[in-house]
């Protein structure tokens, strides 16, 4: 019963037909005076008086009637509150109506059927999650009001909704429509407000107690034939349409609409409306079902992002079933915890509580993620593996560096993960287009389609953001035969370097948000890895064209008639060329990762030491005319050229010799330059033939005449004989000197090396003693002969002496002296003149090198003198320091070591 409160105390307002007030004898109009002999004038204390009371213990109730007091017994029963469970379960389901409706308000704000929509899941959450508790305080009342207008409204608010979507079809002469169908609405609003509120001012009579009754009762009739209507009105809408987006959109609607609302027509609606008192099996069947409308109309109401529900609903089913299990699991430690710690004393049972409380925190998240799995696992079937594969993927996707492999991967993962269509990978190629890499899915004869840069479609992409073509269709005509629906962009550092483009999910079903995040980032992460796949692909190239460019340069360095021969910083062969082993007769592998001295002889290397510091200049050297013996006794004529090798500017790695065969070469010098020479010594062996040798002919016979003419022991014969002897010498010299432009060819034989350098200094002895230079002579008795050319020889040391004479123009000390060192012979000349500058040491044996000044000589005679010692197989050396004069030493290999090397 309810009590209103007056001046005068409590009065009776209302009384549930069959309460305890009325099988009592209260009526509507007693006022309470007292209750069990305690004064009650006040609603408070009316409720610390039921407070104090136990269910099912009798209270005396003093009343006032018509001015007679009478008391009356009432017994002590709660208020009617419905099943409570129910209440919580139907609870979590008009918040998961609440939440989805947010998602589709927040992500398609504009859209008037998204607010529509947002209309009709607050409506579900007013109905399912909210009750009055009977407190009547002025929360209790609006509790009250909206559940009531909640379950008035909800249908007519859905069957509008349902004339309107996907597109309106009501003509405009039936617009009235609209308006009339909230009128029943309207009207029972109005009758359910009158009615509540003429009881809570003064009371009701019987008939108006019938009257709210028959309204409630009525109630679910009328909220579930308005959504049968709605249910027909769908059905025909969805026999009409044509658009496959559209009828894709009814056909969830349709039935979830039809299995939402039929159970709770004939489960709750109808048997309530015929009297019969609602039990929990019916409340079930009847109002759980309604949660699939909302979720069907989520369903369709995100036109382009239809699947966005099903994630809603795999999550706030996995949250709903382990919140479930979470009460279970609450329950089973209450129930362990009665067990265990019998006894209802209060700490222990608030101990109890806080176990129950710690192992639901505990175990909500692991059980949550749990459940979250089987749903997911159930839901996606067999591609639930491939989903986890992608997820993989997106972690590794940088691990492989090529780019067409990191490409298949790519779409081969998003296509089995989300069932795709289509999927392509859109690089640029050229200026100013995009075209595809890889493709899985493509129509026939799109596979040369192109996305130009300047086009709508890659302007939005420059932004960073995905784009849905299905979306507007209109807005990028180029891309419509594709069949891609859904375009990602790939970009590094705001550059757009690749497009990601998918299609439908087995060509039917677009992609819903959580798919379009996953492929979102999946694109990010995919940029960095294609940048890292064409930069390693670019640098592929550049190996490729710098291994084409080293096996060109190996390929002209193969293809040189020049021996090349590459030192490392260590005298190590890094580099040895077809024309070196040629030359040299020995193979490349024999002299790779060797030092010279383990290659070359030690004579031809104590030459070229002789003349640079191998691995200390920084320039480049020539040295002509080396004798380079080889291992098939050969013997060559060799002119080097060293070189430091660099990798930059002043970044020395190793060294570089450029071996150049010049035997032929010199041999044929050696026939110019004898023939220069017969030229001009034949002339002059004439002209002294005919000048000298008659006079000293006449002078020979005469002398030898006046001698047989004289007695033994006239003093004159000394005379005559020191006379005949001068022409002798005389005639001797002659014959030296035509013997020495007389050809004597390249033969080699036996020499003398004292006997010829005494013949040279025969020719010169004069010459000396007019330039005042006085001669030291020590030569050894006991020398080793060589293997040579006498002739050749003795222009060396002709070439030596004149040197030494032109660097002692005052006179000095020419010193010429032989001696044997182990199986070489060596001859020194040495001057006491002005000496060689150091910098002009290393160039003494190039080719017309002179520091005599103009018209004193040719530069030719050390370059001359050089070669014929290396043909001998010797070397040359010098030593030399300003104003201290210079020494020249030639060692030429005795003839016991020749014979030797031959026999070997």
């Amino acid at each position: 019963m309810f009590w209103r409160a007056t001046p005068q105390g409590l009065v009776a307002a209302r009384l549930s037909p069959g309460g305890p007030a009325a099988r009592a004898g209260v009526r509507a109009g007693d006022m309470l005076l007292a209750v069990d002999g305690e004064e009650v004038l006040t609603p408070r204390r009316m409720e610390e008086v039921l407070a104090s009371r136990q269910t099912g213990d009798r209270a005396r109730y003093t009343l006032l009637r018509e001015q007679e007091r009478r008391a009356l017994t009432v017994t002590i029963r709660p208020l009617l509150q419905g099943n409570v469970s129910l209440f919580y379960y139907l609870s979590l389901i008009g918040f998961f109506s609440l939440v989805v409706g947010t998602v589709v308000m927040l992500r398609r704000p504009a859209d008037r059927a998204s607010l529509h929509f947002y209309a009709i899941c607050v409506l579900f959450f007013l109905l399912y999650s909210t009750s009055y508790t009977g407190r009547l305080n002025l929360l209790d009342w609006t509790l009250f009001w909206t559940d009531h207008l909640a379950i008035l409204f909800l249908p007519v608010v859905f069957l509008h909704f349902c004339l309107t979507f996907p597109e309106r079809r009501l003509r405009a002469q039936r617009q009235w429509l609209v308006p009339a169908l909230y009128m029943p609405a309207l009207v029972l609003a109005g009758a359910v407000i009158t009615g509540h509120s003429l009881f809570a001012a003064g009371g009701g009579t019987g008939t108006l107690w019938t009257l709210v009754e028959v309204v409630d009762r009525a109630q679910p009739v009328y909220f579930a034939a308005l959504f049968t209507l709605a249910f027909a009105v769908l059905l025909d809408a969805y026999r009409r349409t044509r658009s496959l987006t559209a009828r894709r959109q009814m056909k969830w609607l349709v039935w979830g609409t039809g299995t939402g609302v039929l159970p709770f027509l004939s489960f709750y609606a109808l048997p309530f409306a015929l009297g019969r008192e609602p039990s929990l099996a019916m409340e079930l069947a009847g109002y759980i079902p309604l949660a699939l409308i909302p979720l069907s109309l989520a369903y369709a109401v995100v036109k382009h992002r239809l699947m966005d529900v099903e994630l809603i609903f795999r999550r706030a089913f996995g949250f709903v079933l382990a919140v479930a299990a979470m009460v279970g699991i609450a329950l089973l430690t209450v129930g362990l915890g009665d067990v265990f710690l019998a006894g209802g004393e209060e700490p222990r049972t608030t101990l109890i509580a806080l176990l129950s409380a710690l192992v639901v925190v505990l175990l909500f998240t692991p059980v949550k993620s749990r459940i979250q799995e089987v749903i997911d696992r159930l839901f996606y079937r067999e591609r639930y593996s491939s989903r986890e594969a992608l997820v993989r993927l997106s972690e590794d996707l940088n691990a492989d560096l090529d780019l067409e492999r990191t490409s298949d991967r790519l779409l081969e993962g998003i296509v089995a993960a989300l069932g795709l269509s289509e999927a392509a990978l859109f690089l640029p190629e050229g200026e100013g287009v995009f075209a595809p890499f890889r493709a899985r899915g493509f129509p026939r004869g799109t596979e040369a389609a192109r996305l130009p840069t300047d086009g709508a479609l890659m302007r939005t992409l420059q932004t960073g953001h995905p784009v849905n073509v299905e979306a507007a269709p209109e807005d990028f005509p180029d891309v419509a035969p594709l069949g891609l629906a859904w375009f990602f962009p790939c970009r590094v550092k705001g550059e757009l370097i690749a497009v990601l483009g998918a299609g439908r999910k087995d060509g039917l079903d677009p992609l819903n948000s959580e798919e379009v995040d996953t492929l979102k980032t999946l694109a990010a992460q995919a940029a960095s890895a294609i940048m890292n796949g064409r930069l390693y692909r670019s640098l592929q190239q550049k190996a490729r064209e710098l291994q084409g460019l080293t096996e060109y340069s190996e390929n002209i360095l193969e293809s040189l008639d020049s021996g090349i021969v590459v030192l490392d910083l260590e005298g190590r062969v890094a580099r040895w060329n077809r024309a070196m082993e040629g030359l040299y007769g020995r193979p490349r592998r024999d002299a790779v990762g060797r030092s010279l001295d383990e290659i070359l002889p030690p004579a031809f290397l104590e030459a070229l030491r002789g003349s640079l510091v191998l691995g200390d200049r920084e320039e480049i050297a020539h040295i002509f005319k080396l004798h380079l013996p080889t291992p098939d006794s050969r013997g060559l004529m060799v002119n080097v050229s060293v070189a430091p090798f660099q990798t930059g500017p002043g970044e020395r790695c190793g060294t570089i010799l450029i071996f150049d065969d010049v035997t032929a070469r010199v041999r044929l010098e050696e026939h110019l330059q004898h023939s220069e020479k017969m030229a001009s010594i034949g002339l002059l062996a004439a002209g002294v033939a005919h000048e000298v040798n008659t006079p000293l002919a006449g002078i020979s016979s005469y002398t030898q005449l006046l001698r047989g003419q004289l007695e033994t022991d006239d003093p004159r014969q000394e005379l005559l004989e020191r006379i005949e002897k001068q022409s002798f010498r005389a005639a001797k010299i002659v014959n030296s000197l035509l013997n020495f432009s007389r050809s004597s060819g390249t033969e080699y034989e036996r020499v003398d090396v004292n006997k010829a350098l005494l013949d040279v200094l025969s020719l010169v002895e004069h010459q000396l003693e007019s330039s005042r230079i006085r001669l030291r002579k020590e030569l050894a008795h006991e020398l080793p002969p060589i293997r040579g050319n006498e002739n050749r020889i003795q222009q060396v040391f002709f070439n030596l002496i004149l040197n030494a004479r032109d660097a002692m123009r005052r006179g000095g000390w020419l010193t010429l002296a032989t001696h044997a060192d182990a199986d070489t012979v060596v001859v020194e000349v040495k001057d006491t003149g002005h000496g060689i500058r150091r910098e002009h040491i290393r160039r003494i044996y190039d080719p017309f090198f002179t520091t005599k000044g103009m018209g004193r000589g040719t530069g030719l005679g050390l370059s001359v003198s050089y070669g014929i010692v290396q043909e001998h197989g010797g070397a040359i050396f010098v030593q030399s320091e300003p104003g201290q004069g210079t020494t020249f030493q030639v060692a030429l290999p005795a003839l016991v070591l020749q014979e030797a090397a031959e026999q070997r």
